[in-house]
């Protein structure tokens, strides 16, 4: 058998919250989950004195985002998972939601139309990121997101981040050849990705994210803002 042929498109990589969408997608997902149901909201108060200290520090960060997942998602089987995917998608990402980032989408939408491969890669886990694309009009793009490994109830859903260097790691997992053609991200996290394109994009980036990346790739690297704040 032959090797499989190499894609040589020209790649956009886009980060989906803060650059598509608005807000933290599926952290806002668990808030709903974990409120809904008196159990898990206890549970999750009560270990609150565990969880909160663990999210602030990168090398537990993990752990406490392993035992929120668990919590919110133990005891339900696949089909009322992806039910609860689906519903929160939609109501996240979809007209009347109001979180749809114009300017971003556009842009997506150009590098799609000029037929480059265009990537979705996001800290968001990857079934909620793939509904959420989906929602937006995006189901021919590559999504590259977070991993959860479902468990049992005894053991919490092991939780593979793409954020930082892990998303390097997951694009190149994927067969993305650095350096890509454009990258897009609104948050200094993804730095690490934005080194690697040929030309970086920062979409709507609060104040103190933006002089960093300012620092990092150059006083005129291109800044793309929201059409809703203002142009």
């Amino acid at each position: 058998m032959g090797a499989e042929p190499v894609d040589s498109r020209p790649v956009a990589v886009f980060d989906l919250d803060g650059t598509l969408v608005s807000g933290d997608a599926f952290g806002l997902l668990l808030r709903q989950l974990l409120t809904r149901s008196r159990l898990r909201l206890a549970a999750a108060l009560l270990s609150a004195p565990a969880w909160v200290p663990a999210l602030l520090v990168p090398v537990t960060r993990v752990a406490a985002e392993r035992h929120l997942v668990w919590l919110a998602f133990a005891g339900r089987d696949e089909d009322a998972v992806a039910a609860e995917l689906r519903r929160f998608a939609g109501e996240h990402a979809g007209p009347g939601g109001g979180r749809a980032a114009v300017v971003g989408l556009e842009r997506l939408r150009e590098h799609r139309e000029r037929g480059d491969r265009v990537v979705v890669a996001t800290g968001c886990a990857a079934p909620l990121a793939e509904e959420v694309c989906a929602v937006l009009g995006l189901t021919d793009v590559e999504v590259a997101g977070t991993r959860l490994v479902r468990r049992t109830w005894g053991r919490p859903q092991r939780v593979v981040p793409v954020r930082g260097e892990g998303k390097v790691r997951a694009l190149e997992a994927a067969g993305v050849r650095f350096p890509v053609a454009h990258a897009y991200s609104d948050s200094a996290s993804d730095l690490p990705l934005l080194r690697r394109a040929e030309v970086p994009h920062v979409v709507d980036p609060s104040p103190r994210d933006l002089d960093r990346l300012r620092q990092e790739l150059g006083a005129d690297v291109d800044v793309l803002r929201w059409a809703a704040r203002g142009g």
